[in-house]
């Protein structure tokens, strides 16, 4: 396989593994194996799907095109400024997440290790400064530190599968929904679990607009994700009994109440330490990949700025934001996905469809009817999980 191609494919999934991962047992945890799963595929066949939208709307556009060039291009202003909003917000939200979640996962280590008391948003801090200034530097560097972290991330996953099967119960798959409200809740963060549209354009341009590897890249980049988080909702929801892990779940809530779940009912300390290596890899990865995405974002947007500024101006843009919500604000982890899935619905489901209806029409193609009932159930979904996130926000 082509090393690029290889790259972007981790750097794919590697978006996609990470905050969501580790929000989505705590979410699905009153849903049931058999409904995470059915949730699971529908999502990633409608994140799979638009990205190959995008990947043909390129047919007619340069690799080096961004958002803000594609949307200008096909959908005129209001739509352009939309995209724009949605991405920041999207983007901001996984970061936001993902800086607080990291430096939990920093802080508890570091504690453990030296029976320390590390300050939260030091910890914070340092996990942020690391992974920014990897994404700053360029492409090249994501690709191989997300490979690095990757590889390690399935190393750690693969033990903890290991570890974690005689614990496995075959009555704990079969639990079934606790209620009707608990399925639509658990919508939001599944749908960001699979949060790497923010970066199609930069897989793109590093992959020259090779259409036959992107279409690979995305397919696969959005399918190993797929597949690792069947294995992990078999380990994760076969070993705790339902009951057990909602009880622990309402008095600690977010990561700190995954992790003590694990602890009290794995009662392994080998798991314990291997989940928060998988889950400090897991961050990382999802972190260089989403924040890529705006980065290159904002630098298709100051484009026009003088070259010694466009860099800079992009890193503050792209990093403030989401250090300050996680600085202040250590607990909405959950909350940030939450938010963040209205956004990404719109960038990830909604203007890719806008952008393809549109550049078909401005080429002159036909649209299939098969596509239409494709994009017509997908628009549907993207109502559903919308929805899914407002009710969610009211009983907050």
């Amino acid at each position: 396989m082509n090393s690029k191609l290889l790259g972007s494919i981790l750097i794919i999934a590697g978006s996609s593994i990470g905050g969501g991962m580790l929000a989505m047992p705590i979410t699905s945890a009153g849903v049931g194996f058999v409904g995470a799963t059915i949730l699971l595929f529908i999502i990633w066949f409608a994140m799979c799907y638009t990205a190959l939208l995008m990947v043909r709307i390129y047919d007619f556009n340069s690799s080096k095109d961004g958002f803000d060039t594609l949307t200008r291009k096909y959908a005129g202003f209001t739509v352009n400024r939309i995209a724009g909003l949605s991405l920041m917000f999207l983007i901001y939200g996984l970061t936001a997440a993902y800086m607080s979640g990291g430096g939990t996962i920093l802080k508890t280590n570091i504690d453990l290790l030296f029976n320390t008391n590390l300050d939260d948003r030091l910890a914070v801090l340092v996990f942020s400064i690391v992974f920014s200034t990897i994404v700053i530097v360029g492409t090249k560097w994501v690709d191989w530190f997300t490979r690095l972290l990757f590889g390690a991330k399935l190393v750690f996953l693969v033990l903890l599968v290991v570890l974690m099967t005689p614990l496995i119960k075959w009555a704990n798959l079969l639990h079934m929904p606790l209620s009707q409200g608990l399925v639509i809740m658990s919508i939001p963060a599944i749908f960001t679990s699979f949060g790497f549209h923010g970066s199609i354009p930069s897989i793109v341009d590093y992959l020259d607009g090779n259409k036959k590897m992107l279409k690979r890249a995305f397919i696969l980049g959005s399918l190993l994700p797929l597949v690792i988080y069947l294995v992990w909702q078999i380990a994760i929801l076969g070993s705790l009994d339902q009951t057990v892990f909602m009880q622990i779940l309402q008095q600690h809530s977010e990561v700190k109440g995954l992790l003590l779940s694990i602890r009290e009912l794995s009662d392994s300390a080998y798991i314990e330490t291997l989940f928060s290596f998988f889950a400090a890899a897991a961050l990382g990865t999802s972190f260089l990949g989403v924040s890529l995405g705006l980065y290159d974002y904002y630098k298709d947007l100051f484009k026009e700025k003088k070259a010694n500024v466009i860099k800079p101006l992009s890193a503050v843009c792209t990093f403030f934001p989401p250090l300050m919500f996680a600085l202040f604000y250590p607990e909405g982890f959950i909350l940030a996905l939450g938010y963040a899935a209205i956004a990404g619905v719109v960038l990830a489901l909604v203007i890719p469809i806008i952008l393809y209806l549109k550049a078909m029409k401005f080429h002159n193609i036909k649209i299939s009817i098969l596509q239409y009932f494709i994009i017509c159930f997908i628009l549907i979904l993207s109502v559903l999980i919308v929805y899914a996130q407002l009710l969610v926000v009211s009983r907050g």
